[in-house]
């Protein structure tokens, strides 16, 4: 079927008139404006998007010309019009060396792959959504951006900036990438920093391309993990869609929708460029999130996670985007909190003191209740929780704390850690491990209560719970990777303090 191509329909009245000339262009502010604002209409790269035109390997002189053409309104176009008003000749030139430079679209159907789209563009039209989700650890997914993940990765597998690794013990590629950059796994690609939707990692289209979940475990035994557990569309889907008759006119509501089809200046339908399809079944369930967060082996069969095993034994009825996604003022929140989030932290566990007289002295009863429908802490097994208790006389001065440098040793009633062990029960490291050695975690929704007796009547009693990403002996492997050294600082989730009333 033919399509048009603007700069083809364009050139015949491009040469009966004298080009303006185009001076020098500068062909990386070409890419940036390009980024933003063309990729949303004429794809990646300008490499098309279905009846739209690509731009890629236009002419120079062309570009500019037919931009100032429309601009004056001697060509027209509802579109392109309301943008090149907008912009400068010399953005006109800078984007033609941009577009010029690039090798010409054949196809531009089959140039145009769901999967490479950056976030950026999206960032156009839902501009506090990539905000929100420039801060979530989905964007920092990968081992370019994650120091934790990046220790793990280089030990386990090599440089994220390196073509053609493999994970080192199995020999096979990385399924770590499955989850953390599918959108680089979707290739067979190692070297994340190749393409700007494999260096966002968990990023815009990574999620809304999944149109089914088929499961984490394979009939008959065997995992698929992150990317393999999905079944993934080569059109975008929404928690909700539009309805057909829906098209671009000055009086609609979702004038310049990139993902409804629409009218040019001439009355003709153009597809959508980034068609989008109604998929609430999916997007609407905790499915979405179940291919990367429901569990996490290791080579020996070992749970490293278990997220979604814990939460289908909680019986809850509840969504994963219940709690993560957060609807604010109308849009569901794209910074999906998780352990990196104070906020998130402080509604996980209600944490209370009770006291009770005893003969010389009082009996404190600290009471934790899992607010959550899986354990907590849950995820990547190095996460852990202290609480902090400390005993305190009238002028603030402390008079006693259950520990004083750390739980573990000092009080492992205290301690809330997944530990790992080897054959033997001892402490081992994830690739490692062949058994679970010690879990005093939380369970899901779990009452517990922590009594300490102290020979004295204090005047206070404060507890506190301190969520840390990682285990001590971590810390200064990750801050080689790091200069932030708040990331690993421990995060003080709970805080409650009682008055003794005799």
């Amino acid at each position: 079927m033919s399509r048009p191509i603007l700069w083809m329909v364009a050139a015949p009245f491009l040469y009966w008139c004298s080009a303006a000339p185009a001076g020098t262009g500068d062909a990386a502010v070409g890419e940036d404006l390009a980024n933003r604002y063309c990729i949303a209409c004429h794809g990646p790269g300008g490499s098309g998007s279905g009846p739209v035109p690509p731009l890629a390997g236009m002419p120079a002189e062309a570009l500019v010309r037919t931009m100032q053409l429309i601009r004056s309104g001697d060509r027209e176009s509802a579109t392109m019009g309301q943008l090149s008003a907008t912009m400068t000749d010399q953005q006109f030139v800078d984007l033609g060396a941009y577009f010029s430079n690039l090798d010409p679209v054949v196809d531009a159907l089959e140039a145009q792959r769901l999967h490479h789209v950056s976030a950026r563009v999206c960032q156009w039209c839902h501009e506090d959504v990539y905000e929100q989700w420039s801060g979530s650890m989905h964007a920092r997914s990968t081992a370019l951006s994650d120091p934790i993940h990046e220790l793990m990765y280089r030990q386990e597998v090599g440089d994220p900036r390196a073509e053609n690794q493999v994970h080192q013990r199995a020999q096979t590629y990385p399924v770590c990438l499955q989850c953390h950059a599918p959108n680089a796994a979707q290739d067979g690609v190692t070297k994340l920093d190749a393409m700007a939707a494999y260096a966002e990692g968990v990023n815009c289209v990574a999620c809304h391309r999944i149109s089914g979940y088929k499961g984490v475990r394979r009939e008959g035994g065997g995992l698929r993990l992150g990317l393999l557990a999905y079944e993934t569309s080569s059109v975008l889907q929404g928690p909700k869609g539009y309805p057909f008759d829906q098209v671009r006119t000055p009086d609609s509501p979702h004038t310049g929708n990139p993902h409804i089809d629409k009218l040019d200046a001439f009355g003709q339908r153009v597809s959508a460029s980034l068609p989008l399809e109604a998929s609430p079944r999916i997007l609407r369930t905790s499915e979405l999130c179940l291919g990367c967060h429901h569990l996490r082996p290791n080579p020996q069969g070992v749970p490293l996670c278990a997220t979604g095993d814990e939460f289908e034994a909680s019986g809850a009825q509840v969504t994963c985007q219940s709690c993560h996604m957060p609807v604010v003022n109308g849009i569901a929140h794209h910074g999906m909190g998780g352990g990196h989030d104070n906020a998130m932290l402080a509604r996980a566990v209600l944490l209370t003191v009770d006291l009770e007289p005893t003969l010389d002295g009082v009996r404190a009863h600290v009471v934790l209740q899992n607010k959550l429908p899986h354990k907590m802490p849950t995820g990547a097994p190095f996460r852990n929780v202290q609480i902090q208790v400390t005993a305190l006389d009238d002028k603030g001065r402390i008079l006693w704390q259950n520990y004083q440098q750390h739980a573990q040793k000092e009080a492992p009633e205290a301690y809330l850690f997944y530990q790992l062990a080897d054959d033997q029960g001892q402490p081992a490291m994830p690739p490692e491990a062949t058994q679970v050695g010690i879990d005093t975690r939380l369970d899901p929704h779990e009452r517990r209560t922590i009594s300490y007796d102290l020979p004295f009547r204090p005047a206070f009693v404060r507890a506190e719970m301190f969520y840390n990403l990682v285990f001590e002996g971590m810390k200064p492997r990750v801050l080689e990777l790091t200069d932030d050294e708040e990331l690993l600082q421990p995060r003080r989730m709970a805080f409650y303090e009682t008055r003794y009333r005799p």
